[in-house]
């Protein structure tokens, strides 16, 4: 199925699935499709391996939960996920050696809390990990210390390679 991106979200500096200044991160891209689902872009370093050229489960994780978790600025825009739990089900070992996605969707929104899924596929759109999680809402005042250096910490970048569409599975 095509789905086209409507917006890119912004990428912070340090943050370790999507931070552009962190050498030992994932460097991840996230795109708002229309329908009303994230896509995370990424491909994995020889650092990030847990059994040899196979991405290790924690980062597996990592990754999928930072997409739900951003999913519900699609529909709440000053609003951050902040995980309550999350359970995993890894399907395929995962490869470092090319460019993987993860698409996460909210599945159900309410007041205080919302609940999504996401999925992690491969080039050939193989799923090989999947999960389902439980977030509470929060304010970015109510995350930071100091809400007003957010902005100073998200940067919004247009890269050369930046997706306009993408073929899903699901």
């Amino acid at each position: 199925m095509l789905v086209h991106i409507v917006n890119k979200q912004p990428n912070a500096r340090m943050c370790f699935v999507c931070g552009t200044h962190n050498d030992l991160g994932l460097k991840a891209r996230f795109y708002e499709l229309e329908n009303a689902q994230l896509l995370g872009v990424f491909k994995g370093l020889d650092a990030h391996q847990g059994y040899p050229a196979h991405m290790h489960g924690g980062i597996i994780v990592a990754l999928l939960d930072e997409v739900i978790a951003r999913a519900i600025q699609i529909h709440e825009p000053d609003n951050w996920g902040i995980t309550s739990d999350l359970s995993v089900r890894y399907v395929k070992p995962v490869p470092l050696d090319q460019t993987l996605m993860v698409v996460g969707k909210v599945t159900r929104n309410r007041r205080r809390l919302f609940e999504g899924e996401a999925y992690m596929i491969d080039e050939s759109q193989n799923i090989l990990a999947m999960v389902t999680a439980r977030y509470i809402k929060r304010k970015a005042d109510e995350v930071f210390a100091d809400a007003a250096k957010v902005d100073e910490h998200w940067l919004s970048l247009a890269d050369d390679d930046d997706l306009k569409s993408v073929e899903l599975p699901l």
